[in-house]
């Protein structure tokens, strides 16, 4: 069934009420190779660098619970 015009609207609103972008600018060849190897592995740029950050926002939210339980006990 085909998303009807009211629905994409909501979907617009919400995804800029609550979604951002993250970009940053590499190289042409650089980006290209990134490209090349993300096909080869069968995914995508985009999906790549979302596990990276989540990696990361894993490690800075344990790093804020370690930090947490310190300052408790204190």
């Amino acid at each position: 069934m085909p998303v009807s015009e009211k629905q994409k609207q909501y979907a617009r609103k919400w995804d800029k009420e609550n979604m951002r972008s993250i970009s940053c600018r590499m190289r042409t060849d650089e980006a290209e190779d990134f490209k090349k190897w993300c096909t080869i592995n069968k995914t995508t740029p985009g999906t790549e660098l979302k596990n990276y950050v989540w990696k990361r926002l894993e490690e800075y939210y344990q790093y804020l619970e370690n930090l947490e339980k310190q300052q408790k006990g204190k």
